[in-house]
């Protein structure tokens, strides 16, 4: 008798491995485009954070529900973790641009006329990653505890 489920929990044959089939220029386009809406992102929170404090000053000025301030605290909250947590994915990514250039930069496939602009701009993203490490402490605020009282936290 045939067992069929015996047969293929003890398959000798070997899995391949598997290789990417996206022709290359392809794959340089998606992991720079991938850089490019990831450091948007990053500036989106960083100005949601902006935007997010400057209403939260003005509803303290205007007195109004503590619950609501506090409810307002708390997005604000999360709007400062969504920083860090963009800028390392953008920096992750970052990382698998070079790592690839560095395999596949000088493949013919890929200085072909189509794929110049984006060679260039992957070269010009990996330049500026200075800045971009330089600029990643801005997510970093002061924390006022002036207005604070002996026995309130923050």
């Amino acid at each position: 008798v045939f067992n069929y489920f015996e047969r293929l929990s003890h398959s000798d044959d070997k899995e391949m491995p598997k290789k990417s089939t996206t022709p290359l220029p392809k794959t340089l386009q998606i992991k720079v485009r991938a850089c490019e809406r990831l450091f948007k992102e990053h500036e989106y929170y960083k100005e949601e954070v902006r935007q997010n404090e400057s209403k939260l000053a003005e509803m303290r000025e205007q007195n109004r529900d503590k619950y609501d301030i506090k409810k307002f605290q708390e997005v604000l909250d999360e709007s400062h973790m969504m920083v860090p947590d963009s800028f390392a994915r953008y920096i992750q990514n970052l990382d698998d641009l070079s790592a690839w250039l560095d395999e596949f930069g000088e493949d013919e496939s890929i200085k072909g006329e189509g794929s110049a602009e984006w060679l260039a701009k992957a070269r010009t993203m990996l330049e500026a990653r200075v800045d971009a490490d330089d600029s990643s402490p801005a997510y970093l605020v002061e924390t006022n505890v002036d207005d604070l009282k002996d026995d309130e936290a923050f």
